[in-house]
């Protein structure tokens, strides 16, 4: 039996405390400090409200949400201040054994303290709530306890209040603890880990691209760089060479991730199923190339987290316009496969077509102007789908496609999905806080002892300091979130006037958006220390994608809502812009909005949708919808539109034009756009024989008191 030296021991004891005492007293001062600072910031929200009335409201709204959120932080603080003080201490020396805890003695005032303070209590259950394990402790016979002698300053271990098997049993969060830290299984670990989800390929835009894999329509590509792809697998293949781990059929069945060796290279798995004939094998799809392969259980390895941070490098993708569905035809099936294999392992450049499901639609370039989609039909191997035709020409396209495919985002972006990867994601008890993001406070805030009536409180009258309302019989929460949803309009000239626009964005053979081009004077240097909303787009967009305030770019708390203003990247320059949610897809994580300063329409990814801060609410919406006066389409085909609208596009993208205002709406007018030598935009496609001509007549609206507006 060993002997520990008893003032030995209870110095070190002192010392440990006194260090961690020390670090709490930082702690409190360092809290005292952060409150001070609330309660500062607290005492301004009065003097922001001297602005301008047509802010007023705003301010107002904004002023008391985030004063409410100071309120539910101290609420918190001192909530779990009074539940640290409700427990005891257990009294306990080195020479006494006393098993009991000393609770608080609580005296009440009056009768309804009596039936709203908290009382000891007796029961034996887990504070955390875990399951109630607690054995029956036995009674130990006098013969057999153990007498304490003590000689000199020196004591047994036994004179040490030791911790019992059954008290050991009893707290259960420990032994919980030591469940979490022992070796887990490694089936059990594959079944959490996750990729992370591909980047997403933008409409329109051209990217160098290398084939990997063919599967009848099925079209595998790579958009990453080959070679740090290849060096990629060559580290997962010299991993597993030096460590190899021996799997059964029954514990490849647990995985949802593994590594297939093929001998040569080892590549990122997804595990399917096991086929069902006597030499039993495992189906796994190879996320890295598309491919499927039949493996025996000594080619499957289980996946380590180290390889889970990359997304899968293969995109599924499918010929844009042309149908490949010959399945009852296999002599046809054998021709179209022998015809794809020679484009298989090449690079080529693609462009996206469509983008909205798991297999993007593509255009393959073999030149400049010829694309194997072409060829499919020429050959007579498939067959074209009634679409628009898109622009055959690698010009065309908004980004340069070497550009784009070696772009891996902004830094935020590529920190974020680094550190907050799937398979890192916390977890959540709350449905709605897991779908939405939400977690709503009506259980916190709500007074649970109010029961309606007129007194609008409860028992505790002027004393209890929650909200007296009645939950809603659904168990809807009550919460309201506010999010930035008005933007002004910039003010629409009269009809007649002359403007000189810039075209930014064509949505249609006779709609565009517009920006008014206007002399910007310079305003003076504002005093320093002194932050002041933008007043140009061009300061605007300066602000938004300074280093600092891409650092502190806040993620949404919730889902976006159509409508929401937020601040969206644009995937083809990696820049933040003011935009408004269109759609919202939580299956797939995407988002549909609108750039409220240019009229872009783009799907973009959750990750890449940021609160908007207040200061970049004040500039008005610098993007106005126009209509072209005087044109009308040819026909009804809808390749004939598509035409017209290429050919606007042509004539009015990001150019700076001279423009006459026809009519006006609430928030749209029609206009006639003019080019540098005073020809007409209309007049030209009229030319070109895309569209026909109509009679304008500009009519003044200044008499018209009010106009009847159409949803």
């Amino acid at each position: 039996m060993s002997f520990v030296d008893l003032a030995t021991l209870a110095l070190h004891r002192r010392n440990e405390m006194e260090i961690r005492i020390s670090t709490f007293a930082a702690k409190c001062d360092q809290a005292i400090n952060e409150i001070r600072k609330l309660k500062s910031k607290a005492r301004t929200f009065v003097e922001q409200l001297n602005c301008d009335p047509s802010e007023l409201k705003e301010r107002f709204l904004a002023c008391m949400n985030q004063l409410d959120e100071y309120i539910y932080v101290m609420t918190d603080f001192n909530l779990s201040i009074a539940k640290l003080e409700e427990h005891g201490s257990i009294d306990m020396a080195p020479v006494q054994d006393r098993s009991y805890v000393a609770y608080p003695i609580l005296t009440p005032t009056n009768l309804m303290d009596v039936l709203s303070e908290p009382t000891p209590s007796t029961s034996s259950a887990c504070q955390n709530m875990c399951p109630l394990d607690r054995p029956r402790r036995r009674r130990i016979p006098k013969n057999e306890q153990v007498l304490i002698a003590f000689s000199s300053s020196s004591c047994s271990a036994e004179s040490v209040p030791e911790t019992r098997n059954s008290v050991e049993k009893e707290v259960q969060c420990v032994a919980q603890e030591l469940e979490d830290l022992t070796v887990k299984d490694p089936s059990d670990e594959a079944e959490i880990m996750t990729l992370p989800a591909q980047s997403m390929l933008q409409v329109d835009h051209v990217y160098e691209a290398t084939i990997i894999s063919i599967d009848g329509p099925t079209i595998w590509i790579l958009t990453d760089d080959t070679n740090l792809v290849a060096r990629f697998w060559l580290q997962i293949t010299d991993y597993y060479k030096e460590h190899r781990v021996e799997m059964t059929l029954k514990e490849i069945e647990n995985f949802t991730l593994c590594v297939y060796d093929d001998g040569d290279c080892c590549y990122r798995a997804l595990f399917t199923k096991l086929t069902e004939d006597e030499a039993q094998q495992a189906e796994v799809f190879l996320v890295d190339t598309g491919e499927i392969r039949l493996a025996d259980p000594a080619q499957i390895q289980p996946m380590v987290p180290q390889f889970c941070t990359t997304p899968p490098q293969a995109r599924c993708c499918h010929l844009a316009d042309v149908d490949l569905i010959s399945f009852d035809d296999k002599d046809l099936m054998e021709k179209q496969r022998e015809f794809m294999q020679q484009f298989l392992g090449k690079k080529y450049s693609i462009r996206v077509d469509d983008n909205a499901s798991e297999s993007l639609g593509i255009y393959v370039f073999m030149d400049e102007t010829t694309t194997i989609n072409e060829r499919l039909v020429q050959e007579g191997l498939a067959l074209a789908i009634d679409r628009p035709e898109p622009e055959a020409s690698l010009e065309a396209s908004c980004a340069p496609a070497s550009e784009t495919a070696s772009r891996e985002g902004p830094p935020e972006l590529v920190r974020a999905e680094s550190d907050n990867g799937m398979e890192m994601g916390p977890e959540f008890e709350d449905p709605v806080q897991a779908v939405t993001g939400y977690s709503n406070r009506d259980d916190m805030d709500i007074c649970k002892h109010y029961k309606g009536g007129p007194e609008k409180s409860c028992f505790k009258g002027a004393r209890c300091k929650k909200r007296h309302v009645l939950h809603h019989p659904d168990g809807w929460t009550l919460d309201r979130v506010p999010v930035p949803a008005v933007v002004r309009s910039l003010p629409l000239p009269v009809p007649g006037t002359w403007l000189s626009v810039h075209v930014t964005c064509v949505c249609h053979f006779d709609r565009v958006f517009v920006q008014f081009v206007q002399d910007q004077p310079k305003g003076d240097m504002p005093t320093f220390g002194i932050v002041l909303p933008p007043t140009t787009l061009e300061a605007l967009v300066r602000d938004m994608n300074s280093p600092a305030t891409r650092m502190a770019y806040k993620k949404l708390d919730i889902a976006p809502a159509p409508g929401e203003l937020v601040a969206a990247l644009y995937p083809p320059d990696d820049q933040w812009y003011r935009a408004r949610v269109l759609t919202c897809t939580p299956a797939d994580q995407n988002v549909e909005v609108i750039y409220v300063d240019y009229g872009n329409e783009v799907w973009v990814k959750e990750n890449a949708v940021r609160e908007l801060e207040p200061r970049f609410l004040s500039l008005p919406a610098q993007a106005v919808r126009c209509r072209l006066a005087g044109v009308e389409p040819r026909s009804q085909n809808s390749k004939q539109w598509a035409a017209a609208k290429g050919v606007l596009a042509e004539l009015t993208q990001e150019r700076t034009l001279n423009a006459r205002v026809v009519d006006r709406d609430h928030d749209e007018l029609t206009i006639e756009i003019f080019d540098a030598q005073g020809y007409s935009i209309a007049e030209r496609m009229e030319a070109r024989g895309v569209i026909a001509l109509k009679e304008i007549e500009v009519e003044t609206d200044l008499d018209i008191k009010f106009k009847m507006v159409q949803a």
